[in-house]
């Protein structure tokens, strides 16, 4: 059994206690996935010791939105984001879905099309880090 085969099942499971937690708005959902992450982060980074296991929890947390979580589908952005301040996904894992995403069907960049903002913030970051490296 490698990292990859339990990073999603760990995602799962801490989307799940969040979505579970009493909660009375789309806010609430967001701060329960807060606080889930707060306590669960240092397992989850445990078994997230390369980019592709960074992008399984992404692709994962497209699934729970499509399939089991319908709740969290309107927050993956705002989540996904939440997951990178936290240094729990890293930014390349983040760029790398995204242009994975670029040639899918239609139906399967729902969550690309939400997460435009974030990845151009990020893309534009990444650049301007660049050149900083080139002036210096």
């Amino acid at each position: 059994m490698t990292a990859a085969d339990c990073t999603g099942p760990i995602f799962y499971s801490m989307m799940k206690l969040a979505s579970e937690m009493p909660l009375s708005s789309s806010s609430d959902l967001q701060k329960n996935v807060a606080k889930v992450v707060a306590t669960w982060e240092k397992l989850l980074k445990y078994y997230l010791p390369f980019l592709d296991e960074e992008i399984e929890v992404i692709l994962k947390f497209e699934e729970i939105c499509l399939e089991s979580t319908k709740e969290f589908s309107p927050l993956f952005s705002q989540i996904l984001h939440f997951l990178y301040t936290k240094d729990v996904i890293q930014e390349e894992a983040i760029l790398s879905w995204a242009s994975e995403k670029e040639g899918a069907d239609e139906a399967d960049k729902l969550f690309l099309r939400q997460s435009e903002v974030l990845i151009e913030w990020l893309k534009n970051a990444s650049e301007e880090e660049l050149e900083e490296e080139e002036e210096g």
